[in-house]
C-alpha cells in the first residue's frame, strides 16, 4: 500500500478458533456466508482477507491491512461482524469464537505455498496433512 512518501506490505497469517472447539461450520453454505461475512467486514475496514479456509472448528485467513489499522481492530471486528451476520441468518445454530487470535506475519514474496495451504484447509484436515509450522497447537488434530 502507498501513502504519499510511505510503503508498505502488511500481510498475516491469521487463525480463529471457534467457541471451545465446538464443529459449528458443518456445511459447504456455513462455510461460504462466514467467508463472505468475513470478506465483507474486511473491506469495511479497508482490509483484504486475500486466502481463506477452513475446518469444522477453525478459520484461517491470508489478510492485508493498513498500517493505521490495529491487527486486533481488525480481527475482533472479523470475528464480531461474522458472529453477528451467522445469528442473523441462521438465529436456531450456535456459533462462536474462542477469545483470542493466533496471528504471524507473513513476507508477501514467500508465501504462494502458504495461500495453497489455507485454500485447502478442509482437504489437509480430512487427509491428516496439516503442516505444523501453519496450524496453532491446539487446531492440530486428525478430524474425521
Amino acid at each position: 500500500m502507498k501513502q504519499r512518501h510511505s510503503f508498505t506490505d502488511l500481510l498475516y497469517h491469521v487463525v480463529f478458533r471457534t467457541k471451545q472447539r465446538e464443529p459449528f461450520i458443518q456445511t459447504g453454505e456455513e462455510e461460504r456466508a462466514l467467508y463472505a461475512f468475513m470478506r465483507k467486514k474486511a473491506n469495511d475496514l479497508d482490509a483484504w482477507i486475500e486466502e481463506v479456509g477452513g475446518w469444522k472448528e477453525h478459520v484461517h485467513l491470508l489478510l492485508r491491512t493498513r498500517p493505521t489499522v490495529a491487527l486486533s481492530t481488525v480481527y475482533g471486528q472479523l470475528k464480531g461482524f461474522a458472529t453477528w451476520a451467522w445469528h442473523k441468518r441462521w438465529p436456531d445454530k450456535p456459533f462462536g469464537w474462542d477469545d483470542g487470535v493466533w496471528a504471524k506475519t507473513v513476507e508477501p514474496e514467500n508465501c504462494e505455498a502458504l495461500r495453497a495451504y489455507i485454500r485447502n484447509q478442509r482437504g489437509h484436515h480430512m487427509e491428516g496433512t496439516e503442516q505444523v509450522r501453519w496450524e496453532p497447537e491446539d487446531t492440530r488434530v486428525l478430524c474425521p
